[in-house]
């Protein structure tokens, strides 16, 4: 019964610093970010009075309204969009992979080697004016010159964001 007692003091002790290290890294920067939302700034001073002109600002300007109707519509369709694709290659796999589920979950996870950045860089060089999807496009004759629409809008960050996810 001793040895069972300084085990669990030993996997806690184990467990206890790693935890505590990642909370303080990630609760820091929350709230250090939180308390500079009650104060104000004029160029390079900061004004540490307390105020929610911040909030009032964000919740009331109708270019931050705009931008977070904006957020949310991409971040609920890129959702959307990785469950749709995401929930029926996992239920293939879980179900009807067999033999070669472990395969199928290689074959799955390939992409994930490569770089988070890179791939989201790729889409700008497939999406791009002299990009593959317009190089395509052109030589298939659909076209007769590059589209200018197809990457700096809310459908190509869906695309990529999906993709990435």
């Amino acid at each position: 019964m001793i040895s069972a007692s300084k085990n669990n003091i030993k996997g806690w002790r184990l467990l206890g610093t790693p935890f505590v290290f990642a909370l303080l890294l990630l609760l820091g920067p929350l709230l250090l970010m939180l308390t500079l939302s009650f104060w104000t700034q004029d160029y390079l001073t900061l004004d540490r009075t307390f105020t929610l002109n911040n909030y009032k600002e964000a919740l009331t300007h109708p270019v931050y309204q705009m931008l977070f109707k904006r957020s949310l519509f991409i971040s609920l369709s890129v959702t959307f969009l990785t469950v749709l694709i995401a929930f029926p290659v996992a239920y293939y796999i879980s179900f009807y992979g067999g033999s070669r589920k472990t395969l199928w979950i290689f074959l799955v996870t390939i992409p994930f080697w490569t770089s988070y950045l890179l791939r989201m860089f790729l889409w700008k060089v497939i999406l791009g004016y002299n990009g593959v999807l317009n190089s395509l496009l052109l030589w298939l004759e659909f076209i007769t010159e590059p589209l200018t629409m197809i990457l700096y809008n809310a459908n190509a960050v869906i695309l990529a964001l999906t993709h990435g996810w």
